[in-house]
């Protein structure tokens, strides 16, 4: 169950009073705006703010921001207008008869609010920090980077396991998703940048310090670090349901330091040993690097499909026809980077 505040001009009051006479709780009419409160079951809310605006603007709507407003007015309204609002949040429990009487209604379930959707706009609100480059991210994952390296000298998976625990990997990948899949080109290639200096950053780290530990002590290639040395179709596979799995679990409200293992177990060891392998052993570089490239590959396919999956997508109708064009470039693009991957799997 959703809880909705729309704050709307007074001429155009009647209107939304019209559209969800059934569903409005409270009604409060100020000088200038009204506003109307509401309670809908989730699945109704992509209908009720797609009506809202139409009803608002008499014109076909756009997809809102996930600022809550109506986008439309962003060049008719001052900036300091406050009297054009959608406002959604979700209440811990509402205790009223008429919200009771509501859901019988609309035949509200208990399944259904176990398989309510994460409003697009939250989700967008929550990647945001991921497109962009955040200096305490980077900081964190260059520790991770040096974590793993030490654990896999010393050929300790719980190093490893701890170092994948801290690593930050996990962000600009799910804001890479998901911004393919609302069409966000822009967006999705400074999520792309982010995560290839994140993955070179791990490299440089870890071959300047192997490089520099050679001199003072006698470094040992480990199981750990040979057997992230041999390339195979299969990781792509891995790469692929790592990916897919990651975004499921976030969609069930497992925290982003659990589900984003997943990911760093695939990434963070290989970017690792490929440093190592420029260092030490540069005739095994080309297969850490086309193993690394296989995990990222792998899972950044994995998460565009789930969040196609997912359904998570723009509500405009325009913005959907764009962004399944975005989509089927995109998975065309992987399709062929996994084919010529699985293929240099098998020469290297």
């Amino acid at each position: 169950m959703k809880r909705v505040v729309i704050e709307v001009p007074n001429d155009k009051a009647e209107k939304i009073h019209d559209k969800f006479r059934d569903t409005i709780f409270s009604i409060h009419e100020g000088e200038a705006s009204t506003r109307f409160i509401l309670y809908v079951p989730d699945e109704m809310l992509d209908d009720l703010i797609h009506k809202t605006n139409g009803s608002v603007k008499d014109t076909y709507p756009t997809r809102p921001l996930w600022t809550g407003f109506i986008p439309d007015y962003e060049s008719l309204a001052k900036e300091d207008d406050r009297s054009i609002l959608i406002e959604v949040s979700t209440p811990d429990f509402v205790i009223s008869p008429f919200v009771e009487r509501l859901k019988e209604k609309l035949g509200y379930t208990k399944k259904q609010k176990r398989d309510e959707k994460t409003p697009i706009e939250k989700i967008l609100a929550s990647t945001e920090s991921n497109t962009r480059f955040d200096q305490e991210k980077f900081i964190l994952a260059a520790i991770a980077g040096i974590v793993a390296m030490i654990g896999l000298f010393l050929n300790n998976a719980g190093i490893i396991i701890g170092a994948m625990l801290i690593s930050p990997l996990l962000g600009p990948i799910y804001a890479l998703a998901v911004y393919v899949a609302v069409g966000d080109v822009k967006t999705t290639v400074r999520c792309v940048e982010i995560l290839g200096l994140m993955v070179l950053m791990l490299v440089f780290i870890a071959a300047v310090a192997s490089f520099a530990l050679s001199f003072v002590i006698d470094l040992t290639l480990t199981p750990e670090i040979l057997s992230r040395t041999d390339p195979n179709a299969v990781f792509i596979l891995m790469a692929v349901l790592l990916g897919f799995a990651t975004m499921i679990a976030l969609s069930e409200g497992i925290p982003e330091g659990i589900a984003g293992v997943a990911i760093a177990a695939a990434l963070l060891p290989p970017a690792v040993v490929t440093g190592i392998s420029l260092a030490l052993f540069p005739a095994g570089a080309v297969k850490a690097i086309v193993l690394t490239l296989q995990n990222v590959i792998g899972l950044i396919a994995g998460s565009i499909i789930g969040v196609i999956f997912l359904h998570i997508g723009p509500r405009d109708i325009f913005a959907q026809i764009q962004s399944r064009q975005v989509i089927i470039r995109v998975v065309w693009f992987l399709a062929i980077l996994i084919l010529f991957l699985m293929i240099i799997s098998f020469l290297v």
